[in-house]
This record gives structure tokens, C-alpha cells and sequence, in this order.
């Protein structure tokens, strides 16, 4: 689903990226920065596909760590919170996934998130003014394509901050103990498929029939798909009813042990991801081969659903109270104290 716990997104990202990146003169801008907005950049995908982005940052020549969120809910909505991070002193990148609103290529969700998030992460590192680190964020399927980017393990990816996001996409995501998520994986689907009818209806169009069609009254106002050709991986999940080598291919479990990048993990009580949001974590703090990657695993669980459902589930000042030091050395040691955060679960009456 769309992005929606933007005030946990802003402060527990900067919070990621300040307490593992960065050097004490640059964990937060003490004077926020004038910011720059660079519009419709492309990103040439290894088989040739153009990818669109967004990109903010400072107005200066100092390079900075990047932010990048992949995203396929339209990478304009989520200008407000790169504007914010941006003048707090972060290169953020906003990028449509493939097929998706700007970008070119077909829609097919999980395939092709590894190699095009590694080359997304690759190509974002090498942005002018980057400083070579790159960060991921962002909930639900936006955290699927940090963890399918991870499992890829490109180079400059240095961390990760997904949220209220699964840790397989069989069990969790579209079936649940062998039982079809059939309100998740209905009304999931419709939404994407607006994007895509839309992109076949523009493709449809033909100007040169709008005046040659006569009579007139016989013009067809738009060419419609059938409705199974926007979303053929609907069917797809229907036939594959069981963890079969469909969906192995997409396994995220299979590949914690290789895993190079420390992450700041969230879930809420009442998601219906919870499970997959505690796996991640749980599963490369055991298995991930190097200690300090298993050691920079944290992990936050707090009273809110798929978006914030209470106070509690803005979790802003909690965040900034635990981990915005203004020494990075400062922050290592507060958060080696702590890497697990349990909001309190308010109960109903």
C-alpha cells in the first residue's frame, strides 16, 4: 500500500543515517539548507530501461549521503518529506519503480526489484553530489524493493529503513498458512492497476482517428484492455498456491546470511505485515556472516497499523529522544545499548 507513517519515515530515517554514516560535523544541519530540485532525471536500467526520478538537494557543491526511495505509488507524493530531509542535508532521490507513472518498462511486482535497485543504488551513488553513501527507505512495497535491492548486495548500499513490510512474499504477503489474503491481494492489485490503465489508454490513443472517424457518433473514446492483461501476476498468484520455485525466486529468508547492510526495521502491532517486519530483523541479526552487520540491525514495534492509528504511532519524539545526538560516536554507543524498541500497545476499553 502507498506510503502513508510519513512523520516515523522523516525523523526515524535521518535518525538512521546519522547515527551509522555520518561524521560529527554533518549529523544534522545545524542551518537548514536551501534546497534544489532537479526534475525527470533518467537512470538507464542494465536492459535498457529508462527509469525516472526526482531528485532534492542542498543548494551548495558539498556532497552528502543519499536517500533514495523506489517507489511504485508515484514518486510525486512523496515530495513534502524530500524537500524536509533535503534541507536537513541528505541527496534524496525519489524514483518511480519500472512501469510505474514515469518510468518506462512493464510491472511485474518483485521481478525485477533486485538488479533494478542495485543499479539504482549504483547509479545514485555516482549523482554528482554524492559523497558514495547511499540509504534506502520507505514502507510496505517500498520496503520490499530495499530488501530485494539488499539481497543483491550493491556496493555503495550502506543502509535501510523499511517499514511495515513483509519478509516473504508467498507466506505473509499473499497467502497466509496456505490461505489466499484475498482482501489484501484484491484490493492491492486494483490499485495498481489504475496506473496501468491508464498508461495502456495513452499508449491506445491514435490523433489521426479523431477526424477521419465518421459518423462522428461511431468515434470510440478510448481503446479499454481486458481486464486481465493489466495485472497478469494477479493470476499468477492464483496458480501458485503453494511456496513453490515462483516464489522462491523471491525469497528474502534465503539470503539474509549474504546480506551487506545494517537496517532500522519498524513494524506496528496491528500491520499485517508484523510478522515479516520482526523476521527481517530477527533473521539478520542471527544469520547475517558479518558481525557488524548483524550488530547494526535495529528494530522498532510500536501501537499503529499499515499508517499510524494513534498518538502513540507517531513516534517522532521518541525517535529523536533515543537516537538525535549531535556526536555520531554518541549515537553508536546509545544505540548498542538498545537495539530493539517496543512502543507501548495501548489496549481498547
Amino acid at each position: 500500500m502507498p506510503n502513508n507513517p510519513r512523520n516515523l519515515a522523516r525523523l526515524a530515517l535521518i535518525v538512521l543515517v546519522v547515527g551509522w554514516w555520518t561524521t560529527p560535523r554533518s549529523v544534522v544541519a545545524q542551518v537548514p539548507y536551501e534546497v534544489v530540485v532537479e526534475n525527470n532525471i533518467s537512470a538507464r536500467m542494465r536492459d535498457g530501461v529508462i527509469l525516472n526520478a526526482d531528485i532534492y538537494r542542498p543548494k551548495t557543491d558539498d556532497k552528502f549521503p543519499v536517500l533514495l526511495e523506489r517507489t511504485p505509488y508515484d514518486r510525486k507524493g512523496e515530495a513534502p518529506m524530500a524537500f524536509e530531509l533535503a534541507r536537513h542535508g541528505y541527496v534524496v532521490v525519489l524514483q518511480d519503480t519500472r512501469g510505474r507513472y514515469g518510468s518506462g518498462g512493464e510491472f511485474y511486482p518483485f521481478r525485477n526489484e533486485s538488479l533494478d535497485g542495485f543499479d539504482s543504488v549504483e547509479w545514485a551513488a555516482s549523482l554528482t553530489h554524492s559523497n558514495g553513501k547511499v540509504g534506502m527507505f520507505g514502507g510496505s512495497y517500498v520496503g520490499a524493493t530495499q530488501m530485494l535491492a539488499a539481497v543483491a548486495n550493491p556496493p555503495h548500499l550502506i543502509a535501510i529503513f523499511p517499514y511495515v513490510t513483509a519478509s516473504e512474499y508467498y507466506e505473509g504477503w499473499t497467502y497466509q498458512s496456505g490461505v489466499l489474503m484475498q482482501w489484501f491481494t484484491s484490493s492491492w492489485t486494483s490499485i495498481l492497476t489504475t496506473d496501468t490503465l491508464r498508461r495502456r489508454a495513452e499508449t491506445s490513443l491514435k490523433p489521426r482517428d479523431w477526424v477521419t472517424t465518421l459518423p462522428v457518433e461511431n468515434y470510440p473514446l478510448v481503446t479499454l484492455p481486458t481486464p486481465g492483461s493489466l495485472a497478469p501476476y494477479f493470476r499468477d498468484w492464483i496458480e501458485h498456491e503453494r511456496s513453490d520455485s515462483y516464489w522462491q525466486r523471491w525469497s528474502i529468508s534465503d539470503h539474509y546470511r549474504d546480506m551487506k547492510v545494517v537496517g532500522l526495521h519498524a513494524g506496528g502491532w496491528h500491520d499485517l505485515f508484523l510478522k515479516g517486519s520482526i523476521k527481517n530483523y530477527t533473521g539478520l541479526r542471527a544469520e547475517a556472516t558479518d558481525p557488524q552487520i548483524r550488530a547494526g540491525q535495529r528494530l522498532i514495534v510500536g501501537p499503529w497499523a499499515h499508517a499510524p492509528t494513534s498518538a502513540e504511532g507517531k513516534v517522532d519524539a521518541k525517535v529523536v529522544r533515543l537516537y538525535s545526538q549531535r556526536r555520531a560516536e554518541r549515537v553508536r554507543k546509545v544505540t548498542a545499548r538498545a537495539s530493539v524498541y517496543y512502543g507501548r500497545k495501548r489496549m481498547a476499553r
